[in-house]
């Protein structure tokens, strides 16, 4: 991650961040802002497209996202210049007794994803959620995107014992394949120890795959990509960690074999929602040169 941190979060935009788009050796500026009006969500639009390749149905149009901003809808853009590099965009919802934020979209153009912008974006966002008087974010993302999960484990701090099923229905969007879109639900607990040790980025796991007992073991073909064995049932001993492995480039194996991907979402989902419903979350994600992994841990109680 490329940017500044300690800034990150200023209500309003004005003070400066910095990143360093990958392969680049010169730093950049950039602001973030609350976007409003139509220009604005105009410029999010064809950021849909570029990012996620959607047809225009299936971009989220600007007339709404004017209209959502008016009833506690939060839309923030990252500037390059008068150039938008990415956004952020959620809403206001309910469930369990408590108001929470939908984090509905984060994107970032293609040349500047891994600098960094993406994740000053969320914490911008944090803020001004809690300004709301809101404590709980959620979003989701698909379970076998490394880059994702690293961002939203251990760099924003959230967990995870949710797994939606095909939640998008089968995309058009080509970043998918036509795979099920299924997805994990991270919950940010923006008052929480954890997050607040997260943003001074005391969370992130030095390289490597842990000891710990692993729920699939993962082989790779002649060709480098990654089979998923079948799960195996990890014994009962109450160990509190385990591992899970997916991909460390799922849309390397998307763009080459999609029957191996598919076998990959098809095993992953039976997988963590065997492991949820036994009792565990994600609380940490694992890299090293070739494989990644979820670390699991056991709730309390």
């Amino acid at each position: 991650m490329g940017c500044k941190p300690e800034f990150a979060g200023a209500i309003g935009g004005g003070l400066p961040y910095t990143c360093r788009p990958p392969g680049s050796d010169v730093s950049q500026a950039f602001s973030i802002r609350d976007l409003a009006g139509m220009d604005d969500m105009k410029m999010c639009e064809a950021i849909q497209q570029e990012v996620w390749g959607f047809i225009e149905l299936d971009v989220v149009p600007a007339g709404l996202m004017a209209v959502m901003g008016h009833y506690g809808a939060i839309t923030a853009g990252a500037f390059v210049g008068e150039r938008m590099a990415g956004f952020v965009c959620g809403f206001p919802g309910q469930g369990e007794g408590e108001p929470f934020h939908h984090s509905h979209m984060l994107a970032v153009r293609p040349e500047y994803q891994g600098s960094g912008i993406g994740l000053a974006l969320k914490w911008a966002q944090a803020d001004r959620v809690r300004a709301q008087g809101v404590r709980r974010v959620n979003w989701t993302f698909d379970p076998l995107q490394a880059r994702n999960a690293n961002l939203n484990i251990n760099h924003l701090g959230c967990v995870s014992a949710v797994y939606r099923l095909n939640v998008y229905g089968n995309s058009n969007s080509p970043l998918h394949g036509g795979l099920p879109t299924d997805r994990l639900e991270p919950d940010w607990q923006l008052d929480s120890e954890r997050v607040a040790r997260a943003r001074r980025r005391e969370l992130i796991p030095a390289p490597g795959i842990p000891d710990l007992p692993r729920a699939n073991a993962v082989s790779f073909r002649a060709d480098g990509l990654p089979v998923s064995a079948d799960s195996t049932p990890v014994e009962d001993t109450g160990a509190r960690d385990l591992l899970y492995l997916i991909p460390t480039d799922f849309n390397d194996v998307l763009n080459r074999d999609i029957g191996l991907a598919m076998d990959w979402r098809v095993k992953s989902r039976a997988a963590l929602t065997e492991l949820f419903g036994r009792g565990y979350e994600v609380v940490r994600f694992h890299r090293d040169g070739g494989n990644a992994a979820y670390r699991l841990r056991r709730r309390d109680g």
